[in-house]
């Protein structure tokens, strides 16, 4: 079969298209290999796994060659010979003991010249650099005994050091101080909406992010705890409040996280051709009514 021009040279720019997405793709990749490697050889303090749900097990790694741990003493770091501990006091330094698997640990940090045998640290197998702390296996609410949300907005602060950290006409064997913000999970937001742009009269999620509550009366809820009830606006009237106790309750996803999903229109039974102009979300617990209460304004998209 003979191939006129045109569709000769629409076959050419095809096949030219093809192959030029296929360089272009290529090099993308390339560079983006580049630049995950780039960034992981620069990240010396982080947490494993990242996001960090503080409400599970987590480790803290720290690479003892990199610039950010700048701890020139802490080079000749041996596992058997001369093991490293971890030295943290905030968000929480007077630490209460904490119970795993039925067995009790104190998790204080000892004395600078003899660190607390419970927080030493792990070197890792594939580089020797490389060291973690585990917290014992129990999540860092636990291990701390502070609210999600400490941990999330300041993070915490600590320095790795030998056991005996002044060790005689020797400078003290340790880190500077160090700091590490886990990162959330999800939602990183108090509450978030899917979709973000949404229409009363379309299906509506929101999820609450309880880990990062800021109001005390609030945080760490447990898994039934968390009820919503809503105040919004018909055509930019008055506020008309929808307090229903048999629809209060958020579920719960693990993690700090709970979700609701509604019709605004069809939950708040307004008529066709009224329009809701106004939503505010009222995040509370038992009694429905009363404080404390996380409040958003969370309005539509245009009709």
């Amino acid at each position: 079969m003979r191939l006129n021009l045109f569709t000769a040279i629409a076959l050419y720019l095809t096949e030219k298209i093809e192959f030029d997405m296929k360089k272009i793709l290529t090099y993308f990749a390339v560079i983006a290999l580049i630049g995950m490697s780039e960034i992981a050889d620069a990240q010396g303090i982080y947490f494993d796994p990242e996001p960090t749900n503080v409400f599970e097990p987590v480790r803290l790694y720290i690479d003892i060659s990199s610039s950010d741990c700048n701890c020139p003493e802490l080079q000749d770091a041996a596992p058997e010979t001369n093991p490293l501990y971890i030295w943290t006091w905030n968000p929480n330094e007077a630490r209460d003991p904490i119970t795993i698997d039925g067995q009790t640990f104190d998790i204080t940090n000892g004395e600078w010249g003899v660190s607390n045998e419970n927080l030493i640290m792990t070197q890792d197998e594939s580089n020797p650099n490389l060291w973690y702390y585990d917290f014992l296996g129990a999540p860092m609410v636990q291990f701390y005994n502070v609210p999600a949300a400490t941990f999330y907005a300041t993070g915490i602060n600590f320095l790795i050091k030998e056991k005996n950290g002044a060790p005689a006409d020797q400078p003290e064997q340790k880190s500077g101080d160090l700091s590490a913000i886990p990162e959330p999970v999800g939602c990183v937001n108090v509450l978030c909406l899917f979709p973000t742009i949404w229409f009363p009269s379309e299906y509506l999620t929101l999820t609450y992010n309880n880990n990062i509550e800021t109001n005390p009366g609030l945080q760490n809820l447990g898994p039934d705890e968390v009820l919503v009830y809503f105040r919004y606006k018909v055509n930019g009237g008055p506020f008309i409040t929808y307090q229903v106790a048999s629809e209060a309750q958020l579920t719960f996803e693990g993690g700090g996280f709970f979700t609701k999903t509604i019709i605004p229109k069809q939950l708040f039974g307004i008529p066709d051709g009224d329009e809701l102009t106004e939503l505010q979300v009222f995040v509370t617990k038992t009694p429905l009514i009363a404080p404390p209460f996380s409040i958003f304004t969370v309005n539509p998209g245009c009709p």
